[in-house]
């Protein structure tokens, strides 16, 4: 969803000032040129300076392309509407005269395949586009090959838009030789890579980047859309979430939330109280969640359907499951079910959550044949996602999630079968007894077990959400939870208490060089190694991609860099595989003080872990106010 919301982001930049595409007629650019340099804050203010200017009044073919490429710089405040084209008719005279003029309008045109997701024709389009501008036009490659790098990122393809990136970033042109809208390219692209760094988890590359951004375009001219702006802010939301940074993390989503409402852009306004909620829920904070959903339930109600709403309303359907509000829910469930199968062409995400949820209904309502029914399409949803790129491992969380609703349709299915059972054997039960005393006993014995493993299922199931499918240690929700426990109770009885942040070295290199296969068997090795070297006492959890999380109470800094030295020695010694060999990691400390948040306490963690790679890595570092 983000990345729909700035597929525009570059283009709109990209084809503002640019002498290459100027015509034999040198009259038309400097018309163009000139309407530039009056900065047009609006359609209508854009129409009565075309209206104005001899040339590009008259009705030719190379004035309504020139005016094509003027109109893509105003009116688009949000990112989703289409640019207006010019006749196809015109074009194909400029396609014969002026081909570098005809082809920068077919960014235009690319773009408006790619809202429409018809993502091969938009490939293909900008694709011609690059083939192109590759020999003859320098600017317009650079203009072509960032839009492309655009299009690979709403695709999910994250590590593809950043090397489509690296292509051109050592040709961007300085701020002095750009006008208007080109003095935002070098801005512009760092906000995209920015953008991407803060899904692949390089949340300090990302923080800097995002945040020049969100300075340069606070500034804009009004014709400049706001969401640039706004993808800036959410961009170091997500970095900040990503460092444990909480607090600021919450406070940068207030900040996005109060410039949606100033500018009233319920959309990107929406898209925020469905991130607070989220949060909410991350924290364990369920009765702020669903009281935020209940104070805006009714004004959400009044915006038309869109994607954000239609989250939002995910997200409601949810909470009315949790409180178990079973007629509202089913209510609700209806029109999610229309808006879902109306409104858009693939909105397998949104069917994905709404099946999980559908689930946890039914099976609370007793129907477990409808439950394991929703939950199959739901996996099956997830399923979708994982597969619709040709990078898998790149598509965010959602195979994770599939695999989390693979193994719980099984255990449903299994307990359904188990509830089936077990009645057929009731139905019996008199034509048993019959048979005796010790016949009897035997039932009892089975009717005994099946709850005893209706038991375990449901704790299996329990388990399941708390844990990384990868690795089989805490996932990053529940280790921060358990974090915070340790916290208070370290603040409560004024307890030793120190947190390590560990990353492992050269990680990339290995899942670059041996694959993700090997890389994932690190990480697996890695897990089970700390595992057994800890005390049941400790908390240990995957933080995020190769980073994790050891959380030792009642332990000092200086005791706890004795524990995780002598588990970085015996780390060294394990042999993964015939590829790997002398594996180490760098680890950052810091030791709990009255008062300090875990935020706080992470970063000061991440502090440590910085200056340890910055010294060689595999070692471990203690915090310290004077690094």
């Amino acid at each position: 969803m983000k990345y729909k919301k700035c597929i525009s982001v570059l283009v709109l930049f990209l084809l503002g000032i640019n002498n290459t595409f100027a015509s034999d007629d040198d009259r038309y650019f400097q018309a163009y040129s000139q309407i530039i340099g009056s900065k047009p804050d609006s359609e209508e203010e854009l129409t009565a300076l075309v209206s104005d200017s001899d040339v590009l009044s008259e009705q030719s073919s190379l004035a309504s392309v020139y005016i094509a490429l003027l109109q893509s710089m105003v009116d688009h405040p949000t990112g989703f509407e289409e640019y207006k084209l010019a006749p196809k008719d015109h074009l194909k005279d400029i396609e014969r005269s002026h081909p570098a003029l005809y082809f920068r309008h077919n960014i235009l045109s690319a773009y408006n395949l790619a809202i429409q997701e018809k993502w091969r024709l938009a490939h293909s389009t900008i694709d011609e586009v690059i083939a192109f501008a590759n020999d003859n036009d320098p600017e317009l490659y650079f203009d072509a090959i960032a839009t492309k790098s655009i299009f690979l990122a709403r695709m999910g393809l994250i590590r593809a838009s950043l090397n489509s990136g690296a292509k051109v970033l050592g040709e961007l042109p300085s701020l002095t030789e750009k006008r208007f809208f080109g003095d935002g390219a070098i801005e512009n692209m760092e906000l995209e890579i920015g953008l991407n760094m803060s899904y692949l988890g390089e949340n300090k590359r990302a923080l800097e980047l995002c945040s020049r951004a969100e300075t340069f375009f606070y500034t804009r001219p009004l014709s400049s859309p706001h969401r640039y702006y706004q993808i800036a802010l959410d961009c170091q939301r997500r970095s900040l979430e990503n460092l444990g940074r909480i607090d600021e993390a919450f406070d940068m989503l207030e900040k996005y939330t109060e410039y949606a409402t100033s500018i009233e852009d319920w959309n990107t306004y929406t898209y925020g109280l469905v991130l607070k909620i989220e949060n909410f829920y991350a924290l364990g904070k369920v009765k702020e969640a669903h009281e935020l959903i209940e104070k805006t339930e009714s004004f959400i109600s009044l915006l038309p359907t869109s994607y954000d709403t239609n989250t939002y309303q995910i997200s409601r359907f949810k909470a009315l499951v949790e409180q178990s509000e079973f007629e509202r829910a089913n209510a609700l469930s209806a029109l999610i079910i229309d808006n879902l199968s109306d409104e858009y062409s693939s909105p397998d995400l949104h069917w994905a959550q709404f099946k999980s949820i559908q689930s946890s209904l039914f099976e609370q309502l007793g129907n477990k044949e409808a439950a394991i029914s929703a939950l199959r399409d739901s996996k099956n949803f997830y399923q979708s996602l994982y597969y619709q790129t040709d990078d898998r491992k790149e598509l965010f969380s959602d195979y994770y999630e599939s695999a989390l609703a693979e193994r719980k349709l099984q255990l449903l299915k299994q307990q359904h079968e188990l509830s089936q059972l077990e009645l057929a054997n009731s139905n019996r039960m008199n034509l048993i007894l019959t048979a005796g005393a010790l016949t009897l006993l035997g039932l009892l014995a089975l009717i005994s077990y099946l709850y005893a493993v209706q038991r375990r299922l449901k704790r299996e199931q329990e388990t399941l959400a708390t844990v990384d499918t990868l690795t089989g240690i805490r996932n990053r929700r529940s280790l921060l939870g358990a974090v915070q426990l340790e916290l208070n109770e370290a603040k409560a009885y004024k307890n030793d208490l120190s947190l390590v942040l560990i990353d492992l070295d050269n990680f990339k290199e290995i899942n670059d060089n041996y694959g993700h296969e090997c890389g994932d068997d690190l990480l697996k090795a890695f897990c089970e190694h700390v595992s057994k070297s800890i005390r049941k006492t400790d908390t240990f959890g995957r933080y995020g991609g190769e980073e994790f999380i050891l959380c030792l109470p009642n332990t000092s800094a200086a005791e706890a860099k004795k524990v995780v030295n002598s588990i970085l020695d015996s780390y060294r010694k394990v042999r993964i595989s015939p590829n790997i060999s002398a594996q180490t990691f760098s680890a950052g400390i810091a030791q709990y003080q009255t008062g300090i948040e875990t935020s706080n306490l992470i970063k000061q963690c991440d502090e440590a872990l910085y200056v340890a790679k910055r010294f060689g890595r595999n070692r471990v570092c203690i915090f310290s106010q004077d690094d």
